[in-house]
């Protein structure tokens, strides 16, 4: 029988494809499945624990090495072949490329249609055992470590179980030899580099303290950007003369910034050194294309770790202390750009960095004080007549609730009228700047557009605001039109 020798609710690790000879003691290397009794059918299981029962069963898989939940995986769905038919599931936890490769070009080595579970995880990106892989690799080192495996079931548009239908347990024994074997096993983009393709930064200064100096750095590669993605190709070819570095920037392992940076020709195919600003010790240019801090290749256009960092300490949200930030640089290859894109520090951590650096940030009383002193930001200057009461309408507006305070508004001294295919007037439209403090801190909107509809006889209604002033936005995204400030250069 297939779960002949397994309790039910209890599961069985084994490692052979389609093998009943279960393990108690496995290495981290081989090849590794865990098959569940379940005992019924899922779709009994699902109806006998209260959840709403069809032909399709929703599953989830926990993982967790040594007592820590590395991996919540699910909703998988289940057609009713399975979910109605079996009683057990098999679930692909480590699989050996040559594996993979034998079940690609023969399918007739699957067993039974239970079988096209196993299959379809192989082959997605969002596979488990991918998933399993990187965070495996990570926290396997040498010793013995205990892996458990739990499978649950949910309903539809479910985040999690409603229920955990079975459990499994195995004792995982680490040498380096094993982790070798496992990093072989390792999708291709997950690879860790060997030490002579590290690359590393070099910062002028460690510790740094914010407003006191300017932080720079200065990226230096062992091989050019090309290298690293070609190296981790995932597509038939990766042999072109442009290509993008990913970046991730955290403070306390909380995001503060990530971004792509595209490369062409020589800077792509030959360059091995990148300097860039991090923090300067002003916000002078703030804003502008032509800062000094936005003189690098690594930047489309704007610096975003500076706009980041600036809206940060102007909002007082790093405090007084010592923190630790952190940057990263990955190959386009390894962090995937798909809609299971998460700005989160956990989800950067999965894969290889080609180089990152580790800077004690410091920030003071002293410090904060010198930057918000040195910030070049103005009063908005507004303008006389009719302007004085559009602005002072406009200041009264709060079209996203009670979640901001606008302080001070600009409207630009020129209406520009519009009309319809006949000439008619139908509104007049100009532009304003928007100082406004949110949850985030206090911030500059340049540029939004304001409205005053025609009301007939030559008279126009009150001024509003066509756009969304963006109070929501995180530090990582803002831009040259959307400005940090520091609140006491308002007033």
């Amino acid at each position: 029988m297939k779960t002949e020798g397994l309790e039910t609710g209890k599961g069985g690790f084994y490692t052979s494809f389609a093998s009943a000879e279960y393990k108690n003691d496995v290495t981290p290397g081989k090849d590794l499945y865990v098959r569940m009794n379940l005992g019924k059918t899922m779709y009994e299981l699902t109806a006998e624990n209260g959840m709403e029962a069809s032909f399709t069963a929703y599953g989830f898989v926990n993982i967790f090495i040594d007592g820590e939940k590395i991996l919540a995986a699910g909703p998988y769905s289940f057609a009713s072949n399975i979910s109605k038919v079996w009683d057990y599931i098999d679930i692909p936890l480590n699989i050996s490329p040559d594996f993979v490769d034998k079940i690609s070009g023969d399918q007739s080595l699957l067993e039974t249609n239970q079988d096209i579970w196993v299959f379809q995880q192989m082959f997605q990106d969002s596979s488990i055992h991918k998933k399993y892989a990187a965070f495996a690799f990570a926290l396997l080192s040498s010793g013995s470590h205990k892996l458990r495996v739990e499978f649950g079931l949910g309903e539809s548009g479910a985040q999690e179980p409603g229920a955990i239908v079975c459990s499994a347990e195995v004792n995982v024994s680490a040498e380096g030899a094993d982790i070798e074997a496992m990093i072989k096993n390792l999708p291709k983009h997950m690879r860790p580099l060997e030490e002579s393709e590290k690359g590393k930064f070099i910062v002028s200064n460690n510790p740094f303290i914010a407003g006191i100096n300017e932080l720079s750095a200065s990226m230096e590669l062992p091989q050019p950007p090309k290298y690293y993605n070609m190296k981790w190709c995932q597509a038939t070819s990766c042999d072109y003369d442009s290509g993008y570095l990913e970046f991730y920037v955290s403070i306390d392992n909380i995001p503060v910034t990530a971004w792509s940076a595209k490369l062409h020709d020589a800077d792509y195919t030959e360059r091995k050194n990148f300097d860039f600003v991090i923090l300067p010790k002003t916000d002078d240019g703030l804003g502008t294309y032509e800062a000094a801090f936005n003189n690098s290749d690594l930047f489309k256009s704007e610096n975003s770790i500076v706009y980041a960092l600036l809206d940060m300490l102007y909002g007082g949200h790093l405090s007084t202390g010592k923190h630790e930030l952190r940057i990263k640089v990955y190959s386009q290859q390894c962090v995937p750009l798909n809609t299971d894109y998460e700005f989160q520090n956990d989800y950067f951590e999965k894969w290889p960095a080609i180089a990152e650096s580790k800077i004690e940030f410091i920030v003071s009383e002293e410090g904060l004080n010198a930057l918000t002193e040195s910030s070049c930001t103005k009063k908005l200057s507004h303008a006389d007549g009719d302007w004085v009461e559009a602005d002072n309408i406009l200041k009264r507006t709060n079209t996203n609730g009670p979640e901001f305070e606008i302080i001070d508004v600009a409207t630009q001294t020129e209406w520009k009228v519009i009309t319809n295919a006949f000439g008619i007037i139908l509104y007049r439209e100009c532009k304003a700047d928007v100082i406004y403090k949110s949850g985030y801190g206090c911030r500059i909107q340049k540029r939004l557009g304001v409205r005053s509809d025609y009301l007939g006889d030559g008279t126009y209604g009150s001024p509003y605001f066509t756009e969304r002033i963006e109070f929501s936005y995180g530090p990582s995204l803002l831009n040259s039109m959307h400005l940090p400030i520091p609140f006491a250069k308002t007033r």
